[in-house]
């Protein structure tokens, strides 16, 4: 009854929280970037991804506090850091496309707006604000 398993890398990655409890950290984070409080929510994303660096929500919060700040160059990093974790997130590609866009690098950035257009084409996401921002990020790109 008392035996010791082993614990698996992730495990020990997570320095011991449980999912449910990396997910309600991650939620409070979301709460405060949610009612506006940036410099809280990315303390808390911050201490998130110290403790499980492979997190991709907590990417993609810190791509939107970069953004908030101004400082597309590492919103498109934590972005790109956001997708490496979560390949099929197409809210990652979409953030990285947001933010190629504002760097001028459209090449890459319709590179991406056409996986996405295929990934929401095959089902992987039904969000209507997923949806919008992709429609918003195609017009942006083809005003360009």
């Amino acid at each position: 009854m008392n035996q010791v398993r082993p614990r698996v890398p992730s495990e020990i990655l997570k320095r011991g929280y449980t999912d449910d409890e990396i997910a309600n950290i991650y939620e409070l984070g979301r709460l405060f970037l949610e009612n506006g409080d940036l410099r809280r929510g990315e303390t808390i994303m911050l201490g998130l991804l110290e403790i499980m660096g492979e997190y991709s929500p907590a990417w993609l919060a810190m791509s939107y506090i970069h953004f908030a700040n101004k400082a597309t160059e590492s919103a498109v990093n934590a972005a790109q850091n956001a997708l490496k974790h979560d390949p099929e997130s197409v809210e990652a590609m979409l953030a990285l496309v947001a933010g190629l866009l504002t760097l001028g690098d459209f090449n890459s950035a319709g590179t991406y707006l056409g996986e996405v257009g295929e990934k929401l084409d095959a089902g992987l996401s039904d969000d209507p604000r997923v949806v919008r921002f992709y429609k918003a990020m195609l017009a942006r790109y083809q005003n360009r």
